[in-house]
This record gives C-alpha cells, structure tokens and sequence, in this order.
C-alpha cells in the first residue's frame, strides 16, 4: 500500500490536473512542474499524463454529453433519415474530424519527440512564457458575436490547436484564441476548443495504450497511486467545467497571461538548479 504521503502528492496531482484543464494555464506543463518538485514519476511523465487527461476526458464527455448525444442523434437522422433540419449537427461533427487531423498528424508523426519534452523544465518553462505572450495579446480582441460553424473558422481552431500538443502551452488557450481569431464567439470559440480535446485525447489514449499496459504490470501501489490521481483529475475537471468554465472569458486572458509568466520563470528557474 502506499504512504499516506504519498498518496496526498498523487491526489494534488488530480487536483492540478483537473482545474489546469479547464483554464488556459497548460495542465501538461503544470504536472511536469509538479511531479519534479514533488519528486515523482521521474521518466514516466508522459505515462502519468495519459492517465489524468483520460480521467479529464470522461468527465468532458459526462459534462457536454447532451450536447455529444444531440450531434450523434442529428448526424444519423441526417444521413440515413435525409432530415436537412439536423444538417447543422453533422456538419459540426464533420468541422470537428477536419479540425482534428492536423493535431493528429503531428502527435502520431513526432510523438517520440513531444514525449521527450514532457520532463525537460526549461523548454516547458518557455512554452509557459509562449503561452504568456500569445494569451496576452488575444485578450484584446473584441468579442464577436459569431455563433456559426464554418469549415474556416473550426479548421483555424484546429491548426491553432496544433501549437497546444507542445508540453507548456494551453491547448484549450491556444484553441481558444484560434477561434477568436477566426471570429467567433466567446461561448463559441470555448465550446468548440473543449468538444475538440474529446477525439484528439481519446486517440491519443488508444495509441498509449502500449504504455498504460506497462504500468498495469508495476508494483500494486503504483497503479493505486495512478487511479488515485486520474479519480482526482476527474472529479475536480468536472467540478471545473460545472463552476469555471461558464464564468471565465478571453477578456481575463490578461490574467492568466501574468500568472504564466510567473510560472514560467519559476519552471525555467527550476530547471537550471
């Protein structure tokens, strides 16, 4: 069994996962900060990752599961019932697989790469600093008041999601700020970032799953300390999704801006002692 210290470090992990998701902060950069601070999972990052962004995958499913069950239901009616009233459904279903391959491409082309960056600090710490600046400037963009889809503005979504697959910058930001910029809503841009990280972490998820089998053979508090971060990373994604997510905007990206330069100083500081 594990330590009871132990298990309070996995259990904050989750919790630093979960609300990390949610905001524009990069939950990916801020784990790797955390396991080396707290002296954990030295060499398995990556592994780690794929457990708590699963557990944040669930509960996005949970959260925005009306609105997944509505575009599934509108995608069959439009093509095998002909029903043009559901168009709107599938051609977001559509959007989001188009939006998704360059992210996809790149992950499953460079993973070995991207793997490797997930326990190098400094590179993290100027990705946080990346994050910064780029947060910072689309905070002073006007909000639009654009809530259609088009094939443009989602695959501008999805190129921007690309920066975000780095260790260190914020998919979700990142995503976030493509939409802005291609002109869409707040709420829009925010929905659309977020239904996106559902097929892109449950591919990456189905190609790690070589590596969670790995640790399923590990020492039995290993994989209990795991589960008890991933049940962590869950709840606290969801209860992120339930309080936070409706109440943030682009317009506070200045914040966060100013906090990730804070962190990212500190990360790079770390990596050099």
């Amino acid at each position: 069994m594990p330590s009871f210290i132990d298990s309070l470090k996995y259990l904050f992990l989750g919790l630093v996962q979960g609300i990390a998701e949610i905001l524009p902060i990069s939950s990916s950069g801020h784990l790797a900060l955390f396991q080396s601070l707290l002296g954990v999972n030295a060499g398995n990052e990556d592994v780690f990752a794929i457990f708590v962004h699963f557990a944040s995958l669930v509960a996005l499913v949970i959260f925005f599961r009306k609105l997944i069950w509505r575009l599934i239901k509108g995608t069959c009616l439009f093509l095998f019932k002909k029903d043009k009233t559901y168009k709107h459904d599938f051609l977001l279903v559509v959007y989001l697989v188009i939006a998704t391959i360059p992210a996809a491409l790149l992950g499953y082309l460079f993973e070995d790469f991207f793997t490797q960056k997930f326990g190098n600090l400094l590179f993290i710490g100027i990705a946080f600093l990346v994050t910064a600046g780029i947060l910072f400037g689309i905070s002073f963009i006007k909000d639009s008041k654009n809530e259609t889809y088009t094939w443009k503005n989602t695959l501008i979504a999805g190129l921007f999601q690309v920066i975000g697959i780095f260790p260190g910058i914020s998919r979700s930001g990142i995503t976030m700020s493509g939409g802005k910029i291609a002109g869409l809503s707040n709420d829009k841009a925010k929905e659309f970032a977020f239904l996106l990280f559902i097929p892109v972490a449950a591919g990456s998820f189905i190609l790690s799953l070589g590596d969670v089998s790995l640790i399923m053979q590990a020492q039995s508090s290993t994989v209990i300390l795991y589960g008890l971060s991933a049940l962590a990373s869950g709840l606290f994604t969801f209860l992120a999704l339930v309080y936070i997510f409706k109440r943030f905007s682009i317009k506070h990206y200045k914040y966060f801006s100013i906090y990730l330069i804070v962190v990212g100083i500190f990360t790079i500081i770390c990596s050099l002692l």
